[in-house]
């Protein structure tokens, strides 16, 4: 029998493995190996972080997407659409600030700033600016309008998701409210009530509705909602629909003009009836 060695074989290879792997500790005191883990300096806390709420999200993103459409469809330009970004107005007290959920802004600098701070060239208040109520509705109610007055916002919109539930039963609260700044330079409450609500800032409606997996505040052309304003996404889905529409009554007219075409052919093309003797 051949020996392998001989013959060129190779020998059977090793299936492929990895060294172990453990997280180790090493250089701690005997007492404190043994101690359990303190996740504390891990930890967020809600007065520290401030993270909106799922449902704060799906608002936020939706309106802003409707405004960016709005804007395309108008010819704003030097608009910045932004959200949940500090604005300052005081210089000796930097910290006093409020961060609106949506809001919009003329003509910004560039690069953008990590945050406003309107004593800094370039740096405005916005001209539009949206607070969704939050738990602390209290602040958003009575404390919000305040700030944006002192902060030179030229009109304030207050949305509430529990008032358009009915989830509350205090009175004080209802889904929009809408604060205007006036020739004096106060920013004076315009309108409270369920919508639908005019901004003159957009030059639309404001709709508060209820659906999907949250409250809705879209945007209409019309008192009625009939012409609502729609997101990028629906306007991009919209557009699709219509050019396969298009083409469906393109490819629907070539075919009966083809078919009118084959009669004609058939018809000159019929033998002529004999004559007669």
């Amino acid at each position: 029998m051949a020996d392998p060695k001989q013959a060129g074989s190779k020998p059977p290879q090793k299936p492929l493995k990895r060294p172990p792997f453990a997280p180790v500790l090493r250089d701690l005191p005997p007492e404190q190996a043994g101690a359990p883990v303190d996740w504390s300096p891990w930890y967020v806390d809600d007065e520290e972080h401030l993270a909106e709420s799922c449902e704060q999200g799906e608002i936020i993103y939706a309106l802003r997407s409707t405004l960016e459409q709005l804007a395309l469809v108008r010819g704003w330009e030097r608009l910045y659409i932004g959200a949940d970004n500090y604005f300052a107005w005081m210089p000796d007290e930097p910290q006093v600030r409020v961060s609106p959920d949506v809001y919009l802004l003329d003509d910004p600098p560039s690069p953008l700033p990590k945050s406003w701070q309107t004593w800094k060239p370039g740096h405005r208040p916005p001209r539009w600016a949206l607070e969704v109520v939050s738990e602390d509705w209290s602040k958003d109610y009575q404390d919000g309008p305040a700030k944006y007055a002192l902060l030179g916002c030229a009109e304030l919109v207050l949305f509430d998701p529990e008032a358009l539930r009915g989830a509350t039963r205090n009175e004080a609260r209802v889904p929009l409210t809408v604060f205007r700044r006036g020739e004096d330079g106060a920013l004076a409450q315009v309108y409270a009530g369920p919508g639908p609500a005019y901004s003159e800032q957009l030059g639309c409606w404001l709709q508060a509705r209820r659906g999907g997996y949250s409250a809705q505040l879209r945007l209409s052309e019309d008192e009625a909602g009939l012409r609502p304003v729609p997101t990028r996404v629906e306007a991009a889905e919209s557009a699709r629909a219509e050019e396969a529409k298009a083409r469906a009554e393109e490819a629907k007219a070539r075919a009966e003009a083809e078919r009118r075409v084959r009669e004609l052919e058939e018809h000159l093309t019929l033998p002529s009836p004999p004559s007669r003797p």
